[in-house]
């Protein structure tokens, strides 16, 4: 799994295999933790790669910022749970040369103003077959 930012949109990519997303939608869940990812020495198009997602229960919202080479992930369980299904569900669900944007706008249902914005993808380099962990 990578984790890539760019800083003129404040845009976020989590990119990685099917049990990759899989796995960060069912730690997302607890709610409190944190994954150390190996950094990217090409993130292109994006300016740099981060090391670690940390992730912990507050209050509110979710807020996604980034300090350093850390994603933190912060926000109530309950807004944890439905991000956390979003990843999840892509992961096993999405079409391999398919994204998702999880960006916030006004009235947004678990996302707090401010918050970076995300790019959910696969990465290309850890795909074996195109109908791997899916089912009929």
């Amino acid at each position: 799994m990578k984790v890539l930012r760019g800083t003129e949109y404040r845009e976020l990519e989590i990119s990685g295999s099917r049990a990759e997303l899989q796995a960060l939608g069912q730690a997302l869940q607890s709610g409190e933790g944190q994954i150390d990812v190996p950094k990217d020495p090409n993130p292109e198009p994006y300016d740099s790669s981060l090391s670690r997602i940390d992730f912990r229960v507050t209050s509110g919202k979710i807020t996604m910022s980034t300090t350093g080479e850390t994603l933190k992930i912060q926000g109530a369980q309950e807004f944890f749970a439905v991000l956390a299904d979003h990843i999840e569900s892509f992961g096993a669900e999405a079409d391999l040369d398919s994204h998702i944007h999880i960006d916030y706008f006004p009235g947004h249902d678990y996302l707090t103003e401010g918050s970076e914005s995300l790019v959910l993808c696969f990465d290309k380099a850890t795909q074996a077959a195109p109908d791997e962990s899916r089912t009929a």
